[in-house]
């Protein structure tokens, strides 16, 4: 039977999915095992292979369908806020891979508007030469536990809140304290997914419509499973009005447009 497989090939990790045995499969792999990952799906020459990613150049040898990830990451994005009921007719749409993406999506239509070089693979690489993890999961764990005031200069930290009137909590330097005995790897790490939100909420909101609460939709495997990041992209809600959403399996958005692409072609569509 003619399976359809889609297929996101990142720089680091390629992602597949797929249906079998009447279940959906969600699946990621190193990039660099781009042999194995095709053994181990045993493609007959009938499957439809749609193939997505900056790496999708590392399947042009077998017959396979492209798809540019922009199309790809909006369309799976799409279908995952539907699987939430969130069907959004606009929305921002943050995808952070190893750098990240910033697109305005309406119902019919995307543009992407921006691009950033801060989002997973600046996580990675800063985070393993300020604490000499190499692991994701190990740094996302060490950033979960760690707290900022230790590494960052907070505006409490220089004024009173009635003197200027912001909140005492906000960034005024990040990693601004001297380094003290006090300051852990994690608490460097957490200044770190700090940095990063502050930067991307930033970016979002300068491209949200003005006269709305924007949701702020993010995906992509630099925030899949990072629940540090997560919880710094939601925090400045008290200042600016914006909603943000982390639809569930956001790190496979792009495999699963390739996915939905597949199967419209299959069906005519």
């Amino acid at each position: 039977m003619k399976r359809v497989i889609g297929v996101d090939a990142g720089s680091t990790l390629t992602k597949l999915v797929y249906k079998e045995d009447g279940r959906m499969h969600y699946k990621k792999f190193l990039t660099n095992d781009h042999l194995f990952i095709r053994q181990l799906l045993k493609l007959d020459p009938v499957d439809s292979v749609v193939v997505t990613g900056g790496r999708a150049d590392l399947w042009r040898d077998m017959k396979n369908v492209p798809l540019h990830e922009f199309d790809a990451v909006t369309l799976g994005t799409r279908e995952l806020l539907k699987q939430e009921g969130n069907s959004l007719d606009e929305f921002i749409l943050v995808n952070i891979g190893t750098g990240t993406s910033f697109f305005r999506v309406k119902k019919d239509e995307y543009e992407r508007v921006l691009g950033s070089g801060i989002g997973g693979g600046m996580f990675m690489g800063l985070g393993r030469r300020l604490t000499g993890v190499t692991d994701f999961e190990d740094l996302a764990g060490l950033a979960e536990e760690g707290t900022r005031k230790n590494s960052d200069l907070l505006v409490g930290d220089i004024y009173r809140e009635e003197e200027v009137g912001i909140a005492p909590h906000l960034t005024a330097s990040n990693f601004g304290k001297p380094p003290s005995s006090a300051e852990s790897p994690g608490d460097q790490l957490r200044s770190l997914t700090n940095m990063m939100a502050e930067t991307m909420i930033l970016l979002s909101m300068s491209i949200a419509p003005q006269t709305s609460k924007p949701f702020l939709v993010f995906v992509g495997n630099g925030v899949e499973g990072n629940a540090a990041l997560q919880e710094d992209l939601g925090s400045f809600r008290e200042w600016l009005e914006y909603t943000p959403l982390f639809p569930d399996k956001g790190g496979y958005a792009g495999a699963l447009g390739a996915y939905i692409q597949g199967l419209n072609s299959q069906n005519g569509h």
